[in-house]
């Protein structure tokens, strides 16, 4: 007979995962809005230009590989990244871990080139935290299963979890970690700064054609995303000092879905992780891949994702911007020493020069002139949106 999962196995899985510094990592994955040259609106998937049509383009380039669902193309994969639709068509590139900024800015100068390239299907692409000009109920679906469920699951919630699903668009940088300690470490220090990376890097200040008072209103919807799974995880009243109390924490958040035989299947009632694992649900029992897709279901701004810390306080912003914060979150996170009390972009950055080569520290430079200019990238969209309206805003957020 199976031995059945437990909660040690759980602490286990996330100890099984510390590396050695020599072999750390980044991962980078980046989300863009995908809009018709013509009138800006949201790419349908069947439409002409539409999602299926640009997968197809792109499939057809070398090096790809298909990814199906129900007979539908949902995806791509190729050796330096992965692209996959997000809820509302939006385009996510998650670029294989790399040991260095320049290693990720050889695959993005790729994945830049197929964008230029898909351009000539009728597609603007742009990168901001949010849609600035398609009102939610304007923007279609995406035929996956995996969103289906849990547009179901969040309809019947409070909040703003569908405009989550639909309407943002996020950076987010993967980090290893080299022993518990150090990764309590790094998760604390990244929900401290929280709050300071989101203003920073804060790119949406527009959202349906009106001014939002604030440099990222993603964050405000990403906040109100199901409060059992959405803000800084449970680091705050009650501190995460061991991977046993971040299981803890994950282990009270309601499933979402089951994946059993192919198919993600809604849920008949509430289930917490901790009750499947205790008690079952409908006669099955969860294993490690359950488990795995039960983190990828928590959306707080710092999280454990499967085998690293998922730093996610970034508005989606222009390449260059990326790799800024890639080299940022690698000078910052990469040594033992701690940040807390930085509170300014400025400490931030130059605490993070001192840690890079000289080769990676280029790639901070990005940052130099937003400091030396005194405005987040959010604002410098809005006086581009108050100077030029909607036309003069997509040409400050596209891509290319």
């Amino acid at each position: 007979m199976k031995k059945r999962l437990n909660a040690t196995d759980l602490i286990d899985h996330f100890r099984g995962s510390i590396i050695l510094p020599a072999e750390n990592q980044l991962g980078t994955e980046y989300e863009i809005i995908c809009l018709d040259k013509k009138n800006f609106s949201r790419l349908d998937y069947h439409g002409s230009p539409g999602i299926k049509e640009l997968l197809e383009f792109m499939g057809g380039m070398p090096g790809f590989r298909r990814t199906e669902e129900d007979e539908l193309l949902t995806g791509l994969k190729h050796d330096d990244f992965t692209i996959t639709i997000e809820p509302g068509g939006q385009l996510e590139a998650s670029f294989s871990p790399c040991r260095t900024v320049g290693e990720l800015a050889t695959k993005l100068s790729s994945y830049l080139k197929l964008l230029k390239e898909a351009e000539s299907l009728g597609i603007i692409f742009i990168a901001a935290g949010v849609d600035p000009v398609n009102s939610f109920d304007t923007v279609p679906w995406m035929p996956k299963q995996r969103y289906r469920v849990m547009r179901s699951y969040w309809e019947k919630k409070p909040g703003l979890s569908l405009y989550m699903m639909k309407q943002t668009a996020a950076i987010q940088v993967s980090i290893d970690y080299n022993s518990e300690a150090d990764a309590i470490r790094k998760i604390k220090s990244a929900i401290i700064l929280s709050d300071i990376l989101s203003s920073f890097f804060g790119n949406s200040p527009i959202y349906d054609q009106a001014y939002r008072y604030t440099n990222s209103f993603r964050k405000k919807i990403w906040c109100k995303t199901d409060k059992e799974r959405s803000g800084v995880p449970a680091g705050c009243g009650n501190p995460i000092n061991s991977f046993a109390d971040y299981v803890n924490y994950a282990l009270n958040i309601p499933m979402i879905f089951l994946f059993r035989e192919e198919k993600y299947h809604e849920l008949k009632k509430r289930v917490t992780f901790r009750s499947f694992l205790e008690e079952g649900y409908e006669g099955t029992y969860p294993d490690l891949t359950d488990w795995i897709l039960h983190l990828n279901t928590i959306f707080s701004l710092v999280r454990f994702n499967n085998t690293t810390v998922e730093i996610r306080p970034f508005d989606s912003n222009r390449p260059d911007i990326l790799l800024a914060i890639t080299a940022l979150v690698e000078g910052l996170f990469y040594n033992t020493i701690s940040y807390d009390h930085l509170i300014i972009p400025e400490e931030l950055v130059a605490a993070a020069r001192k840690n890079l080569s000289v080769e990676e520290a280029e790639y901070l430079a990005p940052l130099d002139l937003l400091i030396e200019d005194g405005r987040s990238p959010g604002e410098l969209v809005y006086e581009a949106f108050r100077a030029g309206g909607i036309k003069a805003l997509i040409d400050q957020l596209r891509i290319g």
